[in-house]
């Protein structure tokens, strides 16, 4: 019979380890704030094109070298980009300026410029928290579809974990949040999501096989039978994403490292935080009769 891991013994001290990284987390946003990105800071929104080869990187190094702050994407059609840049009554001319002078006046034409106010900044603020939020109430709503209310709502629980360690990393690290930041953290959630699913699934199946005299010992027979899948799918996925982080820079390479931290966090709390939370539920749990399919001891029984 396969070697059984007790999880459960490390359930106490995982959520030990997670509300000392969250608190310090808000205490860390309390104190030093987010490095909000441009796109939710008031400034202006200018669309340049410019008739000679070049890419938004080397654009937003040029700015950057000449102490204009901001942001540099393409806009879609050849050459032409756009740049976000924090407000003032000359940046317009400035920021021609300084591209001209590399590219030459002939070559630069500003096509539009646009001041995005500071309530607009805040708007998008609200509209990024109310998406996340919508997000957790949708996979709520499916994971009670599939599972029991406290399966449910620990699975929640472990995506709300992956999300504030996430932003915790933030204030941390003081890298710049942006729209693409937000795109990590969804990602994140799906990926938790799922992990956490996979697990509930063998769960639900170890319920009606495995012979236990408590909760725990199915969690520890279901988590061992997925770790690998776990761990594996975390490790194979890291390859990926580590390579973004080596071989990107700017919003990209920052996307990438958001989602090493919750690639990490995702797996760590699909395996501690949400059997936490549903042992705890079912700590009065009773076992009824199952299929002599398999059989597992109990934790003070394999001591």
């Amino acid at each position: 019979m396969k070697k059984v891991i007790h999880f459960s013994k490390f359930f106490p001290a995982a959520v030990v380890l997670s509300a000392v990284l969250i608190v310090s987390g808000i205490v860390s946003l309390c104190v030093r704030g987010m490095n909000w990105g441009l796109e939710f800071k008031p400034g202006q929104n200018i669309q340049v094109s410019v008739a000679v080869e070049t890419d938004s990187d080397k654009i937003a190094e040029l700015l950057t070298s000449n102490k204009i702050n901001a942001s540099v994407k393409s806009a879609g059609d050849e050459n032409t980009y756009q740049v976000r840049t924090e407000s003032g009554e000359s940046v317009e001319n400035a920021v021609k300026s300084v591209i001209a002078e590399k590219y030459g006046n002939e070559n630069v034409v500003i096509e539009q410029s646009q001041s995005i106010s500071a309530q607009f900044s805040k708007s998008l603020i609200r509209d990024s928290i109310v998406l996340v939020l919508a997000t957790l109430v949708l996979i709520f709503a499916y994971t009670l579809f599939r599972f029991k209310w406290d399966a449910a709502l620990g699975s929640v629980i472990a995506v709300i974990h992956d999300t504030l360690i996430m932003i915790s990393f933030f204030t941390w690290s003081q890298l710049e949040f942006t729209t693409t930041s937000i795109a990590a953290i969804l990602t994140i959630i799906g990926y938790s999501i799922n992990a956490t699913v996979v697990i509930l699934d063998r769960v639900r199946s170890d319920m009606k096989i495995v012979e236990a005299k408590s909760f725990k010992d199915i969690l520890d027979s279901s988590l061992t039978a997925t770790l690998s899948r776990s761990v594996i799918t975390t490790i194979t996925t890291l390859f990926a994403v580590l390579a973004l982080v080596v071989f990107t820079t700017g919003d990209i390479k920052n996307f990438a490292i958001a989602l090493v931290v919750g690639l990490i966090s995702g797996c760590y709390s699909s395996l501690f935080i949400a059997g936490a939370f549903i042992a705890t539920v079912r700590k009065h749990w009773k076992p009824v009769a199952v299929l002599p399919k398999a059989n597992v001891r109990s934790e003070e029984e394999s001591e």
